[in-house]
């Protein structure tokens, strides 16, 4: 499996709730990085604690999606483009976003950072 494969049935299982299947994508030492002005925003270690940080979406988010466009393969990393919406009872938002995210040579994932426009979001919070 390509690691734009390895992406792909990663959003799919985010998409679908298989924290599971999302969790077994992660190296041991995989970091995850978003911005810290976010709740479980900062650097994040650790395939449980990543997940468990993704699991504290609904305590603030309603509803909340993220809608993959793009996938472009780079080397070790690949580039996801696509679109955020996120709604709470203060209103809702739809952003921009951009996941880089580094494979290893197992094809799990490394390292994960997410860019948005997070003033949308933190207006909200």
């Amino acid at each position: 499996m390509s690691n734009v494969d390895t992406a792909k049935a990663d959003y799919e299982a985010f998409g679908s709730g298989d924290m599971d299947t999302l969790k077994a994508s992660f190296a041991d030492d995989a970091v995850w990085v978003s911005s810290d002005e976010l709740p479980a925003g900062g650097e994040i270690s650790g395939p449980d604690a990543i997940i468990a940080g993704f699991g504290q979406i609904p305590e603030n988010w309603s509803s909340f999606s993220v809608d993959p466009e793009e996938f472009i393969e780079a080397g070790d990393w690949v580039i996801v483009r696509g679109t955020q919406s996120a709604g709470n009872d203060n209103g809702s938002f739809t952003a921009r976003y951009a996941h880089l995210l580094k494979f290893n040579d197992a094809g799990k994932v490394v390292r994960g950072e997410f860019y948005a426009d997070t003033a949308k979001a933190a207006k909200l919070l």
